[in-house]
């Protein structure tokens, strides 16, 4: 996507060059206009043009909105703790306030308007400065891009307004005011039009210092995706499959695929990258912070708000016990040592006291239950965490955006919901994601095998003979592998339909059907008179 080191420079003017003239309008509409005099008149330009689109991607809502929404909505975390998120508990947020409601809107929006503007130019450009290679190959990331937008508004508000041209002239109240578009004709008009073309014309893989361009396998990975929201579930199972065909492979140690040195690992598919020295607001933390004095420090959550990412009861009870059954069912789970003899994925997920950490001066320690902030649930989240420096809490990590297990386990669920269900072959995708796991507990056996257990007992594979049987198996993969990964439960709960009951268990309020897609922002219903609120919200 957006390049580590070499063209940063680059990078930043073109977004200045894409952006300048349009800020004031972006504000409202979904729209955006550029001066192409000196630009689009070069081989490079092409390349630059598709730069511009990813560096949208760096910014993909506004302060915590991400947080808010899966700490509120998912049921993963705890009550306690992180203020902002505290209306998304109880389903009371102000869409005229929210973050979350106005950033991820107008966020989409500027993406999407740099993305058509570019696309425009790109296609444009006369024979005699560009190939047909090269144009297609970034015309092919734009359009994947400008794809993502569209589908992230999909998942979070339903039916929006569909913009594929950019407006040439923003007094225009009949080019600029556009009503809701339903959400199935978004997707089949330029969701999965725009996804097939980026599959065709995608490369299969970049030189090292574009690690976060789009890749075919990418493409294909959205395709998956979107097809089995659609509910067309062989067409999710063909583009998944052709995924495989591009190298991916899940790693050894499931513990070490959000860490910073492991952000070019061959299970990331796609992510936001950012460069070094490039510094931006990051909408995820999770952890607690610790000042050890002279051995230094260790950060694991935001430094300068006191909040913190607390994780709830339920999902520290939720991982399994090593022999693949429920805490409660388990005759090796005790309460007394409740991180002992469980899924190796709660190892990864949580602080415990086999873990050794790294401090800021390098020293290695062990991690103390002195140290814990959540005495609520007993359990500090590790995963995901992050040092951003003495002197500053910005630097970089990559966002990840889609990972090989959640390609997976949509084919899985494709496998398991399609009109001749195919269990074994669900079976099989699940197994892909689970064995991991299993074989990262047997080749560490000291850590998390008690003596005497089999290995054919340990994390056993699921028993599949049924839909309900495959889903629940799904979600508990989904949810252990994914958990801090961009708002991805958030995104399976609603297409499973479950949002409404996995939500109130959090807040303890009474569901409202309004809730199960955002309201749009009052800032662009009062800007724009053809768009009508939701049901439920009002205007």
């Amino acid at each position: 996507m957006v390049m580590k080191s070499n063209i940063i420079g680059l990078l930043i003017l073109l977004c200045i060059l894409t952006t300048s003239c349009m800020d004031n309008f972006l504000d409202r509409n979904p729209y955006g206009s550029i001066d192409e005099t000196t630009f689009f008149t070069q081989k490079e330009h092409a390349n630059l043009a598709a730069m511009a689109c990813y560096a949208k991607l760096q910014k993909l809502n506004a302060h915590w909105a991400d947080a808010q929404l899966e700490l509120g909505m998912t049921g993963d975390l705890s009550s306690a703790g992180f203020k902002d998120a505290q209306p998304f508990y109880v389903g009371s947020f102000n869409p005229n306030e929210s973050n979350l409601v106005k950033g991820i809107w107008q966020r989409a929006y500027q993406g999407i308007a740099v993305c058509n503007k570019n696309i425009e130019g790109v296609k444009n450009m006369p024979a005699d400065i560009i190939d047909e290679d090269t144009r297609n190959k970034h015309l092919a990331e734009m359009f994947f891009i400008r794809a993502f937008w569209y589908f992230r508004l999909v998942q979070f508000y339903g039916d929006v307004p569909l913009r594929s041209v950019s407006v040439s002239d923003p007094t225009n109240t009949e080019d600029v005011q556009l009503a809701a578009t339903p959400k199935d004709e978004i997707i089949k008009q330029t969701v999965l039009p725009d996804l097939e073309f980026a599959a065709q014309n995608l490369p299969d893989a970049w030189e090292d210092k574009y690690q976060n361009r789009a890749t075919k396998g990418a493409a294909y990975a959205y395709l998956c995706e979107v097809y089995l929201y659609e509910k067309e579930y062989e067409n999710a199972i063909k583009a998944g499959e052709q995924v495989e065909k591009y190298g991916y492979s899940l790693i050894e140690n499931p513990g070490n695929v959000l860490r910073v040195d492991y952000e070019a690992c061959p299970e990331i598919i796609f992510s936001v990258g950012f460069g070094s020295g490039v510094e931006t607001y990051r909408e995820f933390y999770w952890g607690t912070i610790e000042d050890l004095g002279e051995d230094g420090r260790i950060m694991r959550g935001d430094t300068y708000s006191g909040d913190y990412f607390y994780p709830s009861r339920e999902l520290v009870d939720f991982y399994e016990a090593i022999d693949g059954k429920p805490i409660n069912e388990s005759s090796y789970y005790k309460a007394t040592e409740s991180w002992k003899n469980r899924d190796p994925r709660f190892d990864a997920t949580f602080f415990t006291i086999m873990d050794e950490v790294e401090t800021t001066t390098g020293k290695q320690m062990t991690w103390k239950q002195d140290w814990l902030v959540n005495t609520a649930t007993g359990y500090d989240v590790q995963k995901r965490g992050v040092w951003y420096g003495e002197n500053t809490w910005n630097k970089r990590t990559d966002i990840h955006l889609m990972l090989l297990p959640r390609v997976y386990l949509h084919i899985a669920e494709a496998y398991a919901l399609k009109s001749a269900p195919d269990y074994a072959k669900c079976s099989e995708y699940i197994e892909k994601v689970r064995s991991r796991a299993r074989r990262f507990a047997l080749a560490n056996p000291e850590k998390y095998i008690p003596e005497g257990m089999a290995d054919k007992d340990v994390l056993p594979p699921f028993t599949i003979t049924n839909g309900q049987e495959a889903l629940n198996a799904i979600n508990y993969e989904s949810r252990v592998e994914l958990f801090a990964v961009d708002c991805m439960r958030y995104y399976d709960l609603k297409r499973w339909g479950t949002l409404k009951e996995e939500w109130p268990r959090v807040g303890g309020f009474t569901w409202d059907e309004k809730l199960f897609d955002l309201p749009y922002p009052a800032d662009e219903l009062n800007s724009n008179k053809n768009l009508q609120q939701h049901s439920g919200w009002g205007n």
